[in-house]
């Protein structure tokens, strides 16, 4: 599987879209009207006016799966500003895309001071264990996995599926899907704390390559920052991944970039799992 985070305007998710999709998951055809009330977009609005023309009975899950596919990616992963008109789509956001269980596991190396990342079965245990109960203060692992913090009025999954991870307990608050958002202000927060986050992290594997010296490690949090533009020759092999030092620096590198950006946009993100293969449009992997 593959993961893509985006950043994304808080603002029109809960103003436009979660108010149509907690309506649409009891009445589809209701779920759409709300958003062509609201919509000036072109192509979506196409989309919306198919849908309603070949008749909707039911909830989201009745509709066609193409053209449902495509107007949700595009509510979820487009850039939406309000004009007079109605919200439209003035760009793609530029975001990361990764391998699902890289991307996690890199996240949790930078959350999870206990997490094993240097043993291979363990580190594999450990996020089996996180996927099945993923962790809400490991916020950005726990994204990934598809919990939802806050918790959302309406079930996720029964919007979008893709994977096939689908809980939704009111009572207790738990919801979990293939795709998942954090707002602005926990954005914010991971913002402030990545330079210790990141610092953290090497810091860790520093003490772990003792006696070795590691003299890259003001450059490799440089590039992580942004203050470089490209990460540095390893002298010495940090043991994060083994031989793969240089591929866990660059993508880790990959990951900050997009909290960095979305933070400096003050814009929420938005996470979601796909099927290996599955397009995305206009999405930085971690070799950009």
């Amino acid at each position: 599987m593959d993961v893509v985070i985006r950043p994304v305007n808080d603002r029109f998710l809960e103003e436009v879209a979660f108010p149509a999709f907690e309506a649409g998951v009891l009445d589809a055809s209701a779920g759409l009207q709300a958003l062509m009330d609201k919509l000036s977009d072109g192509r979506i609005t196409l989309l919306l006016e198919l849908m309603l023309q070949q008749g909707v009975e039911g909830s989201f899950f009745s509709l066609e799966e193409d053209k449902w596919l495509e107007t949700v990616y595009r509510l979820l992963f487009s850039e939406w500003i309000e004009e007079p008109a109605g919200w439209n789509v003035s760009a793609d956001y530029v975001g990361y895309a990764g391998d699902w269980e890289q991307t996690l596991h890199l996240c949790l190396m930078l959350e999870e001071p206990r997490y094993p990342y240097f043993d291979e079965a363990k580190s594999r245990e450990y996020r089996h264990d996180f996927l099945e109960h993923p962790v809400a203060k490991n916020s950005l692992s726990s994204m990934v996995c598809g919990l939802w913090d806050p918790f959302p009025p309406f079930p996720p999954d029964q919007v979008l599926s893709t994977a096939g991870r689908a809980e939704y307990q009111p009572d207790a608050r738990l919801a979990i899907a293939d795709w998942s958002w954090r707002p602005l202000q926990e954005v914010n927060a991971w913002g402030a704390q990545l330079p210790n986050k990141l610092s953290r992290l090497l810091a860790r594997e520093t003490k772990r390559l003792h006696p070795v010296e590691a003299p890259e490690t003001h450059e490799i949090v440089d590039y992580w920052l942004g203050r470089v533009p490209d990460p540095p020759t390893l002298a010495v092999c940090f043991s994060g991944l083994g031989r793969g030092a240089g591929e866990w620096i660059r993508d880790l590198g990959a990951i900050a970039r997009t909290l960095r950006s979305a933070a400096a946009m003050e814009q929420g993100l938005t996470a979601i799992t796909t099927r290996r293969g599955k397009p995305m449009t206009e999405t930085s992997g971690p070799d950009d």
